[in-house]
């Protein structure tokens, strides 16, 4: 009787092989994965506005003049968030003069109204040029915008000279209050200056950082990119450095005479200068704009007609007004009436 013989493999060549089979296997078997599946995606993080700003003056100008441009919450206007995203073309060269401004599509609100605001400085800081009002935009689009800015004359604006060319200016978000700061080294003091009302206060010695105070309780120390403000009768509040002055301050360099703002819906007027000056005015959360020539003073206000026939007339009161929202204090008391409508709000004499 025979016996038969079963040849035995090593454990080692038997591993192997199973292991090879097993990848065959897996070469040859349906993908683990759902054929219906798609790459993720995932949401952009930046976007950005392109353009050009431009000014009629066939000119050129200093070198190391700059450039800003803002994207602004309209609806927001005069508060610390109405400003989204900002850019800074530094030795800005002639008209045309382009620029990109990226911002975060986060910061987009579903039902915001946004627009453009552009002001060119020259080498001194002194503001040259500036966009009138707020140029609409639609975040999102890419189609290139161009703003137009007027030239702010020599004389709107004071030019540092002398000693005081030195002068180093800084912004601060103080609570709900933008305050702008210039420091002149011919006086050694700052001026401090919000809601169109100014401080100037003394340098004073101080161990470390910078420290400006006068008799009367009114202080503002700074180091770095912060600061403490204590306002006369008010409680101490932190500052953190800003990148853009108040829109009160602004107005004043552009030779603003008198500006007053109001809630509900968010609205802005400006006078400027002279006898028969130029009035503008945002109205409804920028929704609506009005433009007149030349405002007819009288009456403790101002009055004319736009030019398609719209009666205006803005009302001033010199008492004191605190605004609903920010609790800022103002010296006057607004009243716009367009015609049937009536806006009432805050405002400051920015010019005496």
């Amino acid at each position: 009787m025979s016996r038969l013989h079963v040849a035995t493999l090593p454990a080692s060549l038997l591993c192997a092989t199973l292991l090879c089979a097993m990848l065959a296997a897996c070469g040859s078997g349906t993908p683990t994965g759902n054929a219906g599946d798609t790459p993720e995606t995932t949401e952009a993080t930046s976007a950005s506005i392109t353009g050009t700003v431009v000014y009629r003056e066939r000119m050129m100008l200093p070198p190391g003049s700059r450039l800003q441009v803002q994207l602004v919450d309209t609806l927001l206007a005069d508060t610390p968030r109405a400003v989204v995203a900002e850019t800074t073309v530094e030795d800005a060269g002639a008209s045309p003069i382009a620029f990109t401004l990226d911002y975060d599509p986060a910061s987009i609100r579903d039902n915001g109204m946004y627009g453009l605001h552009a002001s060119l400085y020259g080498p001194d800081n002194r503001l040259m040029f500036v966009t009138d009002t707020r140029h609409a935009v639609a975040p999102g689009s890419e189609a290139p915008v161009e703003l137009l800015m007027r030239q702010v004359p020599a004389g709107e604006v004071a030019t540092p000279s002398g000693p005081s060319a030195d002068i180093r200016r800084s912004h601060w978000q103080c609570g709900e209050l933008r305050v702008d700061s210039s420091f002149d080294p011919a006086i050694d003091a700052t001026t401090l200056s919000w809601s169109g009302r100014t401080l100037v206060l003394p340098q004073t010695v101080t161990a470390s950082g910078e420290r400006y105070a006068d008799e009367h309780g009114n202080e503002f120390r700074s180091k770095g990119d912060s600061a403490m403000l204590t306002l006369s009768g008010r409680p101490q509040v932190q500052c953190t450095s800003a990148d853009s002055p108040s829109p009160w301050t602004e107005a004043a360099e552009r030779g603003i005479a008198f500006r007053a703002a109001g809630n509900e819906p968010g609205w802005w007027v400006e006078v400027g200068s002279g006898a028969a000056p130029a009035m503008n005015a945002v109205l409804d959360y920028g929704e609506r704009s009005l433009e007149i020539a030349r405002a007819q003073p009288g009456g403790n206000g101002y009055s004319g007609s736009t030019a398609d026939g719209v009666a205006v007339r803005l009302s001033i009161e010199r008492r004191a007004c605190e605004d609903g929202m920010s609790g800022e204090a103002f010296d006057a008391r607004a009243e716009l009436r367009v015609g049937d409508n009536t806006y009432t709000g805050c405002g400051a004499f920015l010019r005496d």
